[in-house]
């Protein structure tokens, strides 16, 4: 089943309360393998902590969600909680399940002593930096319009892959295994199916490491040496308003999984 919620009209936010603060969206199962035949639970929660969750939201919130296990659709409801809209995702496959969550769009406003903070905590593009300072007016306040794009791996039972990372989201990192490896050895980053060359990604693992790099010619990137654990790859996109007075628009992807000792 492919559960979906859609809304009319984003929600209009406003940050002027305080100084910006980059919070990561992302999909944290409480564990990432499971026994055949029972629920998986997933957390979707937004946190500058990663894996801790931190803020929930409303159900109202999502605009798609989807979960595939082996290439099959499974069901998923939606229980809101403090810290996180909480996903049990069930299926009677075993393998690997990608989980996909997009929000729905929202909006946001930077005071202007806030602008620099929020460009460089997200891992943007340098010339879509560059093309904010060009049209921002000096002492401008920058408005967006945002959306959230959360993916995860999960299994049930065994981690096989499945043929198809691809999850139908606009930006998203899309796995890639060796024969006989169970977690991926590298990923590419798309938008809408096309690689996304030398784009800058932020790579979180551990306690609170963190590492920043780009993926090659063809948008794929490899993890660095030593990662292990929960994992989480993030992506953002920058686009300038299509009209005089418009919103800055930003697509903001994320990827969970695990990599384990005998990956």
């Amino acid at each position: 089943m492919r559960a979906r919620s859609t809304l009319a009209a984003a929600v209009a936010l406003s940050l002027f309360g305080g100084a910006a603060v980059a919070h990561d969206f992302f999909l944290a199962p409480e564990r990432f393998v499971g026994p055949a035949g029972q629920p998986l639970i997933v957390h979707a929660t937004s946190s500058s902590d990663f894996p801790a969750l931190n803020i929930g939201s409303q159900p109202t919130r999502i605009a798609d969600l989807q979960a595939l296990v082996a290439g099959r659709p499974a069901d998923v409801t939606v229980t809101a909680q403090p810290q996180s809209l909480r996903l049990t995702v069930s299926s009677e496959s075993q393998g690997m399940a990608s989980v996909t969550l997009q929000t729905i769009w929202g909006e946001t406003s930077w005071r202007p002593d806030q602008v620099d903070t929020y460009l460089e905590e997200h891992p943007f593009k340098a010339e879509e930096v560059a093309t904010v300072r060009r049209l921002l007016p000096e002492g401008a306040t920058l408005q967006i319009r945002s959306r959230r794009l959360a993916k995860t791996l999960v299994c049930f039972q065994t981690c096989t892959p499945a043929v198809n990372g691809a999850g139908g989201l606009e930006v998203e990192f899309l796995p890639e295994f060796e024969p006989g490896r169970t977690a991926p050895t590298r990923f590419q980053l798309v938008r809408n199916g096309n690689p996304m060359s030398a784009h800058p990604v932020t790579i979180r693992f551990g306690q609170d490491q963190r590492r920043e790099v780009q993926t090659d010619g063809n948008g794929r990137l490899e993890l660095p040496e030593g990662t292990i654990g929960p994992v989480m790859l993030v992506a953002a996109t920058l686009d300038a308003p299509t009209e005089g007075g418009g919103r800055f628009t930003t697509n903001n992807a994320t990827l969970t999984f695990e990599v384990a000792t005998d990956r």
